[in-house]
Order: structure tokens, then C-alpha cells, then sequence
């Protein structure tokens, strides 16, 4: 077996490590910008208590903790509601895609790199492709505060 150590990738293999490092970024911000929204909210209406004070909360809790407060906000407008079930669905199709990169990852090639899925079929996913997950992350992320 051929085991290659990352400081043996080549320079232009930089590109494509740089862009799964902004995704892992990308997603992060994410999470912030969803407890720093859940904050706002919980200052508005009057709550103090820190997000996840004691145990950090995954993104389904957080979600969850989020349309339960913009439900009781908006009694009688749910387009906030229909837009966190968006923002949700585009979460979900992000996290697989990054757990499939986080999880998977295969070794470089042309014009991108090739993982393995969850059922072990390879699968290559192009850098244009990364870029564009990472830009749906951001624009998920300014959908979170403007909701």
C-alpha cells in the first residue's frame, strides 16, 4: 500500500488542499453565525443564558432551538418558517458533501481529488465543485442572520 504524507504532495496539489481547508472553515463560520444568531434572538426576548454553556450543541439542536424561537416571534408569518426549512435542507446537502470530503478523501486528481463514500463506491469531485459548496456555505450562513 502506498501511503503518501501530505508534506509529499506536490505544489499544485496546494489549491485542493487549501480549498477542503476552507470548507472545514466555511462550515465553522456557520456554526457561529447560527449560535450568534440564536443569541440575538434570546437577547430580544429578554434571555440571557449563553449558547450551549456547558456542552457545544450540534447543528440539528441549534436548528431546531432557532424555528422554535422564530416561531414564537412570528406567530403568524410563517415565510421565516419556509425559509429555515431552505436553510435546512441546503445544510444538510452541504454536510454530507463535506462529510464525504472530510471522510473520504482519496488522493489528488486532475482537476480535483477522488473520495469514497459511505458505501466505499469512489467518486471524483472537481475544485469547482468545492468552490461551489463553499460559496453556498457562505450564502447559508448571511440566510441565518437575515432571517
Amino acid at each position: 500500500m502506498n501511503v503518501k504524507a501530505v508534506s509529499d504532495y506536490a505544489p499544485e496539489d496546494a489549491a485542493l488542499l487549501c480549498s477542503v481547508g476552507r470548507l472545514v472553515c466555511a462550515w465553522t463560520m456557520l456554526e457561529q453565525s447560527l449560535e450568534a444568531k440564536i443569541g440575538m434572538l434570546r437577547e430580544a426576548m429578554g434571555d440571557v443564558r449563553t449558547v450551549g454553556a456547558r456542552t457545544r450543541p450540534t447543528m440539528t439542536k441549534l436548528m431546531t432551538e432557532l424555528r422554535t424561537m422564530v416561531s414564537m416571534r412570528d406567530r403568524r408569518n410563517a415565510s421565516a418558517l419556509t425559509e429555515i426549512s431552505g436553510i435546512e435542507r441546503d445544510m444538510q446537502r452541504i454536510d454530507r458533501f463535506r462529510a464525504l470530503i472530510i471522510q473520504g478523501f482519496q488522493h489528488p486528481e486532475p482537476g480535483g481529488f477522488t473520495c469514497r463514500d459511505g458505501r466505499n463506491n469512489i467518486q471524483h469531485v472537481a475544485l469547482e465543485q468545492l468552490e461551489t459548496e463553499i460559496e453556498a456555505l457562505e450564502t447559508v450562513a448571511n440566510r441565518l442572520l437575515a432571517v
